[in-house]
């Protein structure tokens, strides 16, 4: 599919890509809340950094324009509250919603960032998609068939091997396989239980001569799960006419057919 414009020429590729995958999984799912999640911007790790993410291209004013108008009017107009806090990821703001909200017995994280994936839990899923057609439940043992490790060691694997998608640079001479192997050795050595399972990973043979880039590496890859001062807002239904003036602005005609229409609505707690 080609980029989305609107008849006005506003850029809505983004927009619909978003509504499409996020419409299509509650629909098949019981999802009592939605909390869409941003990068605000002054990410700590690029001013640690200036390799990280330097791999990345630019954004342009297009995708600008199309992601201020679904967080600032599109997302709020349908019930949902967008939160993203300045100086952290938006992976930060959802490691640390998914760790606190006790209130709810599953968490969803729907992204096609694999970095999540250190996030799951037998409580917390991470659902990754490609399209509304390509979607992947991983759970722990999902996480450690793709990895070799579960989940909770996911940063280390990513210490050693390094994280190309962000530009973290492993240590020499360590793959996935030895990486692999490292943190099963390190994880299985109980002469000093006193010791974390990052420090007797810096012990072995392989690690100990890189041991400062392998901790610069943990904390890049890390998820920060208490990010200070954050709150968030649970979605609320929003009235029928306002979804429906909200697509017909969008020009998303699809999104107005019946029975997507009241499929979406239904999704959206709004009463058909």
């Amino acid at each position: 599919m080609g980029e989305m414009v609107t008849s006005y020429g506003v850029p809505v590729t983004g927009t619909y890509g978003y509504l499409n995958a996020t419409f299509s999984f509650m629909d098949k799912n019981q999802i009592d809340c939605v909390v869409p999640v941003f990068d605000a911007g002054k990410n700590w790790r690029k001013a640690e950094s200036d390799a990280y993410k330097a791999n990345r291209t630019g954004v342009d004013e297009a995708h600008r324009a199309d992601m201020s108008l679904l967080l600032d009017d599109v997302l709020p107009a349908l019930g949902m509250n967008p939160v993203g806090v300045s100086g952290y990821e938006a992976d930060d703001v959802i490691g640390t919603i998914s760790r606190n909200s006790s209130a709810y017995t599953e968490v969803f994280i729907l992204t096609c960032d694999r970095d999540l994936l250190q996030l799951v839990t037998d409580r917390v899923k991470v659902i990754l998609f490609n399209s509304a057609k390509k979607i992947t439940l991983m759970g722990p043992q999902e996480v450690e068939d793709h990895f070799g490790v579960p989940p909770s060691e996911v940063k280390f694997f990513k210490a050693l091997n390094g994280d190309s998608s962000d530009n973290v640079k492993g240590i020499e001479g360590i793959g996935p396989k030895t990486a692999v192997k490292i943190i099963r050795e390190a994880r299985e050595n109980s002469l000093d239980p006193v010791l974390s399972l990052s420090d007797r990973i810096c012990l072995h043979e392989k690690v100990q001569r890189s041991f400062e880039k392998f901790f610069d590496n943990l904390r890049l890859v890390s998820l920060d799960e208490s990010v200070p001062d954050l709150r968030w807002l649970a979605s609320t239904p929003p009235q029928r006419e306002e979804v429906k003036s909200v697509f017909q602005q969008l020009e998303f005609k699809s999104f107005l057919k019946e029975p997507r229409f009241s499929k979406i609505l239904k999704c959206l707690g709004t009463q058909d």
